[in-house]
């Protein structure tokens, strides 16, 4: 049994083994060793030379610590570790808080990521920085859908690995907020800052400051462009911070990897590469969408990007060569966006034909919050001249009192619109019996006209002009007034 040794400044708490070829450790238990500086808070075994072996079966390690470094239990360099029916629970470390392995991949953890256990226990091991029951090399690089920021509608999934984004613009700012890179139980890594680093072991520190995160656009397309914060080592909330601004062409796709810095590869016991040294990377394809409306399309060197319309400008229209001023009748102008003023109305907010609301101007109110359609409650239509009679709009029905230009809430005002309608029904009935009499009375002088010229007494034709025919009217009616007193007259000496 191996318990309670402590290395203040050496490495291993409780055995260092350095250019060994095999070391067999059967029926052992490593319990609450330390090592306050360096690497293996039980066991370290380095080589440099040739592959060792560390075979290691019916044993237990539980509650070692390295402190400041690597591999709580047990860390390796060129090692193969052999194990089983062993408990490996409750170590710590900055990284690798039950093993760490370096440059070999030890049969155990191939068998492992197979499903075979070896009815081994590798539980509850906590690391500070990444690699919380195994660690080594660095696997992956991730980023959350919800840490992904563009400014346009869109849609992001990931398929085999990658990440595609469909709806964006070229020219649009992506912003990502947290790209995290994974270990090899896909868990984050977690850099201190600089001031928690202060303590930490060289080969901790050597680690964690090369990790770095990068950019990279296709370089050989020369219509296509990256622009922006595209690089960083600055760990921060949990992730690194990167900004881009990819330019190709509206309608046309792209591809941009997400690059890690190169790290070694890994080869098992029989020298097979298992993790080639290189980059890690995310590939993001970018599928991107024509120009909106609101936007112009715009040449930036050799890519054509889509251009917002800046504050006091805007574009209705995708054809656009190019933003047009504000109006006057506009209090505010940005994109596709025309905020008008009280008393303007438009019909939809695709157009810029802009009327003055000379009816009513108090009840055009496009910047009120409770307008709608730029009306006030209880109007509707063309600059808002109308009331919502059958509320189509406002859900209420709303009517208006004579000559008020007021549209009042029928349920409200029940009496004031039942006698407003009766007077309007009596002001037609009026009109309609008034029409109606001078229609008969413009009736009986056309048909007193048309006789009078079939009697031949008078020729009322086409070419004389309205006075004419009124005074030769009044001419004729003379004389037969006449004619009738004489008839009357000569009836009377009769008698």
């Amino acid at each position: 049994m191996f318990q309670d040794n402590i290395n203040s400044d050496g490495y291993g708490g409780a055995l260092q083994l350095i250019e060994t070829q095999q070391v067999n450790i059967y029926y052992s238990h490593f319990i609450s060793n330390k090592c306050l500086l360096k690497n293996g808070g039980a066991i370290n075994f380095i080589n440099v030379e040739y592959l060792g072996i560390l075979d290691i079966s019916q044993s237990y390690f539980i509650g070692n610590q390295a402190i400041l470094s690597t591999g709580g239990a047990i860390n390796l360099s060129k090692v193969n570790l052999i194990l089983k029916n062993s408990q490996i629970e409750s170590n710590r470390a900055q990284i690798g808080g039950g093993i760490y392995y370096q440059q070999i991949i030890p049969d155990f953890v191939l068998l492992l990521q197979n499903g075979i256990k070896q009815n081994n226990t590798i539980q509850n091991n906590y690391a500070s920085i990444y690699g919380k029951n195994l660690g080594s090399t660095l696997r992956s690089i991730y980023i959350s859908q919800k840490d992904i920021t563009i400014q346009s509608s869109h849609n992001i999934n990931y398929k085999q690995n990658q990440l595609e984004v469909e709806g964006i613009q070229s020219g649009e700012q992506i912003i990502f907020k947290k790209i995290q890179v994974l270990d090899e139980e896909e868990s984050p890594v977690f850099i201190p800052s600089i001031q928690d680093q202060n303590y930490l072991s060289d080969d901790v520190l050597l680690i964690i400051r090369q990790i770095n995160i990068e950019i990279i656009c296709d370089q050989l397309n020369v219509e296509v462009q990256c622009v922006g914060n595209l690089k960083s080592s600055y760990f921060q909330n949990g992730g690194f911070y990167l900004t881009v601004q990819p330019m190709y062409k509206p309608l046309n796709s792209m591809i941009m990897k997400i690059k890690s810095n190169v790290f070694p590869q890994l080869v098992d016991s029989n020298n097979n590469i298992q993790f080639n040294q290189g980059q890690l990377d995310l590939q993001v394809i970018l599928n991107f969408d024509q120009c909106k409306i609101g936007q112009i399309q715009k040449q930036f060197s050799n890519s054509i990007i889509c251009e917002s319309c800046p504050e006091g400008k805007y574009s209705l229209d995708i054809l656009d060569g190019e933003c047009k001023k504000c109006p006057d009748s506009a209090e505010y102008c940005q994109g596709s966006k025309i905020q008008l003023k009280n008393g303007y109305w438009r019909s939809n907010e695709l157009t810029d034909d802009i009327i003055y609301c000379n009816y009513n101007p108090d009840v055009c109110q496009p910047q009120s919050n409770q307008s709608k359609f730029n009306c006030a409650r209880g109007y509707i239509g063309i600059i808002c001249a109308s009331c919502d009679i059958y509320g189509e709009i406002w859900d209420d029905s709303y009517a208006e009192q004579i000559t008020s230009k007021q549209c009042y809430k029928c349920s409200d005002n029940l009496s004031l619109i039942v006698l407003n309608n009766l007077l309007k029904f009596f002001i037609v009935i009026a009109y309609i019996f008034f029409m109606v009499r001078s229609l008969q009375n413009q009736l009986y002088i056309k048909l007193l006209g048309h006789y009078v010229k079939k009697s031949g007494i008078l020729f009322l034709g086409n070419t004389c002009n309205q006075s004419s025919i009124f005074l030769q009217f009044k001419i004729y009616l003379k004389y037969i007034f006449r004619q009738i007193r004489k008839t009357k007259n000569i009836f009377q000496d009769s008698k």
